[in-house]
């Protein structure tokens, strides 16, 4: 038997494994996204998920490992597409496209506004993880902004730190707008916005 052959089998167990792995993650993205996570215990989840809490933890080791690796997905997924945007048509246009797309993706808009209210608990399990998101999407609408600025693409005298916030704040506020009435236009919204910063 040649090295080769003898590592087929490892290899075909770990692709099995990743599968496994990934059909799992995509189940727990709709199980979070409609029940949240504060009060899903991981055998509640498991259940939910259609498998058992010791494959969970096979897989993921705890509960918030899994939205870790259920957020990890989500960027893996939509962030080509986003950086493609943001890239081509430059930030003041490229968010309310983004919010155009993600309206595409109920549970996405579901999860994230779930895991918004629940981390502000500190005793929550997504609190640090949701805090953290915070904290970087802020520094990266900063990053965006202080980019425009340099292009002369926005009005004169804005205060960025301040035009950020409204930002971030404008686009957690919009998407429960969106869940409560799916004919809120979140594009729309964030354009009228982008419109006002313009130069």
């Amino acid at each position: 038997m040649t090295a080769v052959d003898a590592a087929a089998p490892r290899r075909g167990t770990y692709a099995n494994g990743e599968r496994t792995r990934a059909a799992l993650v995509d189940a727990a993205f709709e199980v979070f996204a409609e029940k949240g996570i504060e009060r899903l215990s991981i055998r509640q989840l498991a259940e939910d998920i259609g498998t058992s809490h010791t494959a969970l933890l096979h897989h993921f080791g705890s509960k918030d490992a899994l939205l870790e690796a259920v957020m990890a997905r989500r960027e893996e997924r939509d962030g080509p597409e986003r950086e493609r945007l943001l890239r081509d048509r430059g930030f003041l246009d490229a968010v309310p496209a983004i919010m155009e797309l993600n309206a595409g993706v109920p549970g996405l808009i579901r999860l994230d506004t779930r895991l918004r209210v629940e981390g502000l608990d500190s005793d929550n399990p997504a609190h640090e993880f949701t805090t953290r998101r915070q904290d970087d999407f802020y520094a990266s609408v900063i990053s965006e902004l202080e980019a425009e600025d340099a292009a002369g693409h926005l009005r004169a005298g804005l205060d960025l730190p301040v035009v950020a916030q409204l930002i971030t704040s404008l686009v957690a506020g919009i998407q429960i707008a969106w869940l409560a009435d799916p004919d809120v236009d979140m594009g729309a919204h964030l354009e009228a916005f982008m419109a006002l910063i313009r130069a």
